[in-house]
C-alpha cells in the first residue's frame, strides 16, 4: 500500500487565516545584536534559551536584544510567549501565521532592529562567551558579507561537527562532518560548506533572504549557504561559536509531517541557485520510491514550483467576509493554494473598509519582506487559465490579471474613475515601487479609512484614478495576435502531392489526411516561421483576395492541430505581449509592446 505522502518530517505548509494587525508594533529598541527565534509551540525552549543567555552571557546584555517570531501564535504557547514582554527586557514578540515552515526565519532578519542578527533555533544553548566571541568578530570585520556559524556541541558538551558535508541522507541534503582544525584551541574561524542552521549569524544588510516560496519544513541547508557566496561572502565556522541543540522530542513534534513540501523546498531552492536537481530527484526516489509514487510527487512539485502565479514573491488573498467561505466561493487557482496567505479583515468594517485594511497590510508585509513584487487575489477576481507576461521586460508600477485567458485585444479595462467597480474581475499585482506610494495613500487606522473612503469611493477608484493620470505604470499579459501564432508541421510528416491537394501520411499514429488545395497551401506555409497573418497575405496574394482570410486560417491551423498534422499550440506556445494600459481617458486604444 502507498505510503501517505503527508507523513514526512516537516512542517505543515499551505495557506491559513491571517487576522489583520497580528504583527506586533512594539519595539525593543535599537541594540548592536539582535537573537531571533522562529517557534512553533516551544515555549519552553524559548524560555530556557533567552534565560540561559542572561545567565551565563551577561557580559553582553546590554549590547542585546531578543525577538521571537512565533509561527503558531493560536497556539496553546503563544499567550504565554506573548507575556514574557511584560517580563523581559528587550524583548519582542511577532505573531505569524501567514504561512508555516522553517523558511519562517527570513522574518527574523525583516523585524530585527540591529546591526548584527544572531538567529537561534528555539532550543539552543549558547557556550559560554559564545556571543562575546561573536561581537568581537564582526567588530573586527564590519562590513563583513560573510554567514558565522559554529560547531555543534554533542550531549556530553565536547565539541562535535563543525559543518555538513555536501551529501544526501535521511531526506536531507548535509551530513553532519568534523574538521580537524577544531582540535587546535587557538584556532581562528575557518571556512567550511555549510552547516546546520541551529545558530547563524550576519550583519542584517548582508543577508540575502530566502525564497519567499518555500512552505514547509526543510530546503534551506546548503541553499542559504551558496548565496551567502554568490554574493562575495564566505561561510564560517567560528570555533567558540559553540551551540547545543534538543533534537529529542519525547512528546513528538507538535507540527505536521510533509514529504511534498520538502521535495518542493528543494525544487524551488535549487532552481533559485542554478544547481542541478537530478540529485534530489535520485536521493528521493532511493529514500521513498518503494512506498510512495515518486513520478506523481516529482511532477506535483515540479508543476507547483512552475506555477505562472509564483512569478510573483507574494500572493495574497483578501478574504471579503469569515476567510474561509468567501475563499471556497471563488477557489484559489489550482496548484497555488499551497502558498497563499490569506489576509481577514475586521468583520465589523464595511466592504470598502475591509478591502482598503487588506489592501495596506498586503502591500505593509511585502515592502517589510522587501518582495519584489506581490499580488493580490480577491473574490471578484481569481485568475483561472493564468498568464503571466514577463515582468522584467519593462519598468511597472502595477500589473493587471483578468480573471480569464487574456485575448486578443478585447480584455481591457476601461479605466473610468468614476465607476467604484472599475477593476472587478481583474487581480492587481504591486511592484515594489509603488509600495511607498501605496503606504502613503491606503491609510490603516479607521479615521483615515473615513476620510480615504470620502474622497475615492474605494481603492479601485483610487488606482483607476492614479493609472489614468500616470501616477502609476500598469501593464497587462495579452496575446500577441495573430502574429504571436506561429504554426509548424509535426515531425515525421510523410507528404505526396494529388491533383487536388497533398496526401500527408503520420506514422505515430498511423493515420492518412487528404488536403485540399486551401490546406495544402496553409500546411505547406506553417513552417515555424511564418504567422497566421503572414499565411493569410500570402494565401490572400495567390488567390487575389481582397481581405485577409485571417479567420479561415486561423480555423484551418485549429482543424490541422487538432488532427496532429501540426503541433500542439501547448508544445508552440503563442508569445505574450505586455500591454502598457492607456493613461488616457477610457475607451482610447492602448500601447502594445511587445517582448
Amino acid at each position: 500500500m502507498a505510503q501517505d505522502v503527508r507523513g514526512a518530517p516537516g512542517r505543515d505548509a499551505g495557506e491559513s487565516d491571517v487576522p489583520l494587525g497580528s504583527v506586533a508594533a512594539a519595539g525593543s529598541g535599537h541594540r548592536r545584536l539582535c537573537i531571533g527565534m522562529a517557534t512553533y509551540d516551544d515555549f519552553d525552549g524559548v524560555w530556557f534559551t533567552i534565560q540561559a543567555i542572561g545567565l551565563y552571557q551577561p557580559e553582553v546584555l546590554a549590547d542585546v536584544s531578543f525577538l521571537v517570531i512565533d509561527n503558531h501564535p493560536e497556539g496553546a504557547a503563544g499567550p504565554a510567549l506573548r507575556a514574557l514582554e511584560g517580563w523581559l527586557p528587550h524583548y519582542r514578540y511577532v505573531p505569524f501565521d501567514g504561512y508555516r515552515g522553517t523558511a519562517v526565519r527570513d522574518l527574523v532578519f525583516r523585524e530585527a532592529t540591529a546591526d548584527i542578527v544572531c538567529c537561534l533555533d528555539s532550543h539552543v544553548l549558547l557556550q559560554p562567551g559564545a556571543l562575546a566571541h561573536l561581537l568581537d568578530w564582526f567588530s573586527a570585520h564590519p562590513d563583513s558579507r560573510d554567514l558565522l556559524q559554529g560547531p555543534l556541541l554533542h550531549d556530553d558538551l565536547k565539541a562535535g561537527p563543525t559543518h555538513l558535508e555536501p551529501t544526501w541522507g535521511a531526506g536531507m541534503y548535509g551530513q553532519w562532518g568534523r574538521d580537524p582544525r577544531m582540535d587546535d584551541p587557538d584556532a581562528e574561524p575557518f571556512e567550511i560548506p555549510m552547516q546546520g542552521l541551529g545558530l547563524f549569524a550576519c550583519r542584517k544588510d548582508a543577508w540575502p533572504g530566502l525564497n519567499p516560496r518555500l512552505r514547509g519544513f526543510g530546503g534551506e541547508e546548503g541553499y542559504l549557504h551558496e548565496k551567502f557566496r554568490q554574493r562575495g561572502g564566505r561561510v564560517l565556522c567560528h570555533p567558540k561559536l559553540g551551540w547545543l541543540h534538543r533534537f529529542p522530542r519525547p512528546a513528538g513534534a507538535s507540527y505536521p509531517n510533509i514529504w511534498e513540501d520538502r521535495v518542493r523546498n528543494y525544487y524551488l531552492a535549487w532552481s533559485e541557485v542554478g544547481w542541478d536537481l537530478g540529485p534530489v530527484r535520485s536521493h528521493f526516489r532511493e529514500l521513498l520510491g518503494a512506498d510512495v509514487d515518486m513520478d506523481a510527487l516529482l511532477e506535483r512539485a515540479r508543476r507547483e514550483a512552475e506555477h505562472p502565479l509564483n512569478a510573483f514573491d507574494g500572493v495574497f488573498c483578501l478574504a471579503d467576509d469569515d476567510g474561509a467561505a468567501s475563499c471556497d466561493a471563488h477557489s484559489h487557482p489550482p496548484g497555488i493554494s499551497w502558498r497563499m496567505e490569506r489576509l481577514v479583515p475586521d468583520q465589523g468594517l464595511g466592504r470598502e473598509n475591509r478591502r482598503l485594511a487588506g489592501w495596506h497590510e498586503a502591500v505593509r508585509r511585502s515592502a517589510l519582506r522587501c518582495y519584489q513584487h506581490m499580488l493580490v487575489l480577491e473574490a471578484s477576481a481569481a485568475p483561472g487559465s493564468v498568464t503571466v507576461p514577463p515582468l522584467s521586460q519593462r519598468e511597472w508600477d502595477l500589473c493587471l490579471l483578468p480573471a480569464t485567458e487574456p485575448g486578443h485585444g478585447e480584455a481591457i479595462p476601461l479605466l473610468d474613475p468614476g465607476e467604484s467597480g472599475t477593476l472587478a474581475g481583474w487581480a492587481v499585482a504591486v511592484h515594489e515601487r509603488a509600495y511607498k506610494r501605496l503606504l502613503a495613500d491606503l491609510p490603516a487606522d479607521e479615521a483615515g479609512q473615513a476620510e480615504f473612503l470620502a474622497a475615492w469611493g474605494s481603492v479601485d477608484r483610487y488606482l483607476a484614478r492614479n493609472i489614468t493620470d500616470g501616477t502609476f505604470t500598469a501593464i497587462q499579459p495579452v496575446l500577441a495576435w495573430p502574429g504571436a501564432d506561429q504554426p509548424q508541421r509535426a515531425a515525421g510528416l510523410e507528404i505526396a502531392e494529388l491533383p487536388t491537394g497533398l496526401m500527408v501520411r503520420q506514422t505515430e499514429p498511423l493515420l492518412v489526411h487528404q488536403l485540399n488545395n486551401t490546406a495544402s497551401a496553409v500546411l505547406e506555409l506553417c513552417d515555424g516561421t511564418n504567422t497566421i497573418a503572414a499565411i493569410a497575405e500570402a494565401l490572400a496574394e495567390a488567390f487575389g483576395l481582397e481581405a485577409l482570410p485571417l479567420a479561415q486560417v486561423a480555423d484551418c491551423v485549429a482543424q490541422l492541430r487538432s488532427t496532429g498534422v501540426l503541433v500542439d499550440q501547448a508544445q508552440h506556445p503563442a508569445k505574450i505581449e505586455i500591454r502598457v494600459v492607456s493613461a488616457e481617458p477610457a475607451g482610447q486604444t492602448p500601447e502594445s509592446r511587445s517582448t
